[in-house]
């Protein structure tokens, strides 16, 4: 199995810890934004001497539309109910990758108490401190999960593709 496929396996498998299930939130707060969760993940990263991670807008809209589409449809999970894998939603935005991670988390009302929870499994460790990523994306969404209100996020991280530049004649 290649380094990238076991990557994965690790990353979808990575979830089974009920520190990622916090106590409902009946609203969202302000410190809960895209901005906030990616200053935590880069403090840490500062804080290790690593590189810190740029936003980036497409990797923002597929994790959005992962979070959505848990939101919408009920789940909570690295493959939704098509058996789609976090790759899915790279894909279909045409996000091209050496390497990609993703963290999950439900029911989180603050960017601070969800990186904690993060920098406490392995797994989502590994992904926030990864040196080759450069790049993250967040979605953050509001549906319905086991019959209560919930908090989806979603962290798309990556090591984009960048294709060389054609040479004009």
């Amino acid at each position: 199995m290649n380094k990238r496929l076991r990557e994965a396996c690790a990353i979808i498998l990575a979830l089974s810890a009920p520190a990622f299930f916090a106590a409902p939130a009946a609203q969202a707060q302000a410190s809960l934004t895209r901005s906030a969760i990616i200053a935590q993940a880069n403090d840490d990263r500062a804080r290790a001497g690593t590189d810190s991670l740029f936003e980036d807008a497409l990797l923002d809209k597929a994790a959005q539309a992962k979070a959505d589409d848990m939101a919408e449809r009920g789940y909570f999970s690295h493959l939704d109910p098509s058996g789609n894998a976090p790759w899915y939603w790279f894909k279909k935005l045409g996000y091209y990758y050496w390497g990609a991670g993703e963290n999950l988390a439900i029911n989180f009302s603050d960017a601070q108490s969800l990186e904690s929870a993060w920098m406490q499994s392995p797994t989502h460790r590994a992904n926030i401190m990864q040196k080759s990523y450069s790049r993250v994306g967040v979605g953050i969404a509001q549906g319905t999960y086991q019959g209560k209100p919930a908090t989806f996020i979603v962290q798309f991280f990556a090591n984009p593709y960048i294709a060389p530049a054609i040479a004009r004649r």
